[in-house]
């Protein structure tokens, strides 16, 4: 027993003399990328050379730095990509999952897919590659969709092209109906409302006591809802307990308001705190998801304690809440999102986050222009048409 004991010791210390080794700038860590069968991509080249490996207690923290050159060999354009990223399966911090949408990469042409992650492996792990990455999905013009989809990638993709497709649609109509001068006033609008709409912080708090006040009362809050005209689930209502920054995950009673069932569902959540600012915090976790038909309510209940508390001070509580549908999937795949229209009438446009594509575009107009703006809005738009 004490050899097997003076054995693993050994073996510990060779790995983790290995992997401190690999910290130095000159070496480059071992990252694998595997391809999926049926997925239409091979790596044209990969640098993590930047990436850095250092040894804490039993585990291996890893930053991991640099990109991935893909090469597309189907036949139709890419759209989206996501990776699945692992260092560690079962650690926390072990794995994480990148996203690269509004791609438009046709057959035979390469893009880069950068990497900045932060991931733990265990020294037990043994040996092979540190860090394996390989496409989860695949998204295309079409919107179809090839890869092993483990992280319910191919519904997330095809929520993030469809958002993008609206929001080209729009500026592109902007721009046709009244040249530069309301492409430049749509994109100076959007860098503005970026800039000055606020930040939050939002975590799990975990479900021990929440670090508030003693005096802090435990409140049961209705959460408002805002319902679109053309969205396929109603928001009867919703409700969650609050006690001052720490919200227990709301609960919502639903229905369907076709006949159409739903498979999944994102409900937009925001709060406002006690300065009066309005925060998205993203998707409410809504458990219960699949299903949904018919006109019968039904109640999906969230999971976990939050913490939220503005990025930039300010009064750390919670004075109101509202709801709304962020987006659907229905049972064949395809996908609803609130049109740009819906948005505006509603006011939610003044606070819910840009979409991953207006970002895009607006840095694009901020570095280039609106003529090159308009050329991109082209570009794709006449690649969804084929």
């Amino acid at each position: 027993m004490r050899f097997l004991k003076l054995h693993h010791a050994l073996a510990f210390a060779a790995l983790a003399a290995v992997f401190a080794a690999q910290s130095a700038r000159a070496q480059v860590p071992q990252v694998a990328v595997d391809i999926p069968d049926g997925v239409p991509l091979r790596v044209a080249a990969q640098d993590f050379s930047a990436s850095e490996f250092e040894v804490r207690g039993g585990a291996i923290v890893i930053h991991l730095a640099g990109s991935v050159h893909f090469r597309h060999h189907g036949a139709e354009p890419v759209r989206a990509v996501a990776l699945r990223v692992a260092a560690g399966e079962e650690t926390l911090g072990g794995r994480a999952a990148v996203t690269m949408p509004s791609l438009h990469a046709a057959r035979d042409e390469s893009f880069e897919v950068p990497l900045n992650l932060r991931l733990v492996r265990p020294l037990s792990a043994g040996q092979g590659p540190a860090v394996r990455i390989e496409p989860d999905a695949v998204l295309f013009a079409s919107l179809a969709a090839v890869g092993p989809d483990r992280l319910d990638s191919i519904r997330k993709l095809t929520v993030l092209e469809m958002e993008a497709r609206r929001d080209r649609e729009h500026f592109l109509a902007l721009w046709q109906g009244g040249g530069r001068p309301a492409l430049t006033a749509a994109m100076q609008a959007s860098l503005r409302r970026q800039a000055a709409r606020p930040r939050l912080e939002v975590r799990l708090a975990g479900q021990g006591p929440a670090t508030v006040p003693a005096s802090a009362p435990v409140r049961e809050m209705e959460v408002a809802v805002v319902n679109h005209p053309d969205a396929p689930l109603i928001l009867e209502s919703g409700s969650a307990s609050v006690r001052g920054s720490i919200s227990d995950a709301p609960r919502f009673l639903l229905r369907s308001r076709g006949g159409r069932a739903v498979r999944h569902f994102d409900i937009g959540w925001l709060v406002r705190d006690g300065a009066g600012s309005l925060y998205s915090v993203g998707s409410a976790p809504i458990a219960g998801r699949a299903g949904l038909a018919g006109s019968r309510a039904q109640e999906a209940t969230g999971e976990g304690r939050f913490l939220i508390r503005p990025a930039f001070g300010g009064e750390p509580s919670i004075d109101a809440m509202l709801a709304y549908v962020r987006s659907a999937q229905f049972d064949d795949g395809t996908v609803w999102v609130p049109s740009r229209a819906a948005l505006e009438v509603s006011r939610l446009a003044e606070a819910v986050p840009v979409s991953a594509e207006e970002q895009r575009l607006s840095q694009l107009y901020r570095e280039r222009g609106a003529d090159a703006t308009a050329e991109e809005l082209r570009k794709f738009t006449e690649s969804d048409q084929q």
